[in-house]
């Protein structure tokens, strides 16, 4: 969608007489404008669990849960990580991380604070059937320490940054979506409008979703017409 999501943008960039966006300003934002709606994405994820959690759920909560699941489905990956000097790394892509799985169990999180009240306590120690980490900026650190194996990240990855990649022809650019380094847009294609109106709020123009989709409308017509 994203010669979609840059055609409308001049459209409107015409159409406000604002000049032309460069393919490497148009990138630009656009990698921008995808990171502010993953942002939302991951928002809207944290308040659901919260809600879940606290079993405030209905089902309008359902529903916006199912289409959340959805939305990040493309996002969701599991990495299995070796222990070093101690500690399991956490992959390099992790935005959100959402479990921890040693073997078939999941393991629990724990803050920092608690830790050593839990190491120290009879009652309450982790065990190997009962597992917990303790979350850091760069890795965990599983307890007890007697667990040695692999464990499983489950976590959502940021969104890979959107190119819109051309050929040169005359003195315009031309979409080239063969390009070795082309990439779309990661996020939902229902966010089109949004990302049109991320992408002109960068280029200094404000405009209201319904003459967005207007103008999107117009250039579908426009080219179902040209390949008639």
């Amino acid at each position: 969608m994203i010669n979609h999501v840059r055609n409308t943008v001049l459209s409107v960039l015409n159409k406000e007489n604002r000049g032309f966006l460069t393919p490497a300003q148009f990138n630009s934002y656009a990698k921008h404008a995808q990171q502010l709606i993953f942002n939302q994405y991951l928002s809207e994820y944290s308040r659901m669990l919260l809600a879940k959690n606290a079993r405030q759920t209905s089902s309008e909560f359902l529903d916006r849960s199912e289409v959340m699941q959805r939305k990040l489905e493309a996002f969701t990956k599991e990495s299995s990580v070796a222990i070093s000097a101690n500690k399991y790394t956490k992959p390099t892509d992790l935005q959100y991380l959402v479990a921890v799985r040693y073997g078939t169990l999941e393991v629990e999180q724990v803050s920092r604070d608690k830790e050593r009240y839990l190491l120290n306590s009879n009652l309450t120690a982790p065990s190997a059937n009962f597992p917990v980490f303790v979350d850091e900026p760069l890795a965990i650190t599983l307890h007890p320490s007697s667990l040695t194996n692999n464990i499983n990240f489950i976590y959502l990855r940021n969104p890979k940054d959107p190119k819109w990649t051309f050929n040169t022809i005359g003195e315009n650019p031309v979409f080239n979506p063969s390009a070795s380094d082309y990439q779309d847009f990661e996020i939902d294609g229902t966010e089109t409008v949004p990302l049109v109106i991320e992408i002109l709020k960068l280029a200094g123009v404000t405009i209201r979703e319904g003459e967005v989709t207007q103008v999107a409308q117009n250039i579908d017509v426009a080219n179902t017409n040209k390949d008639s």
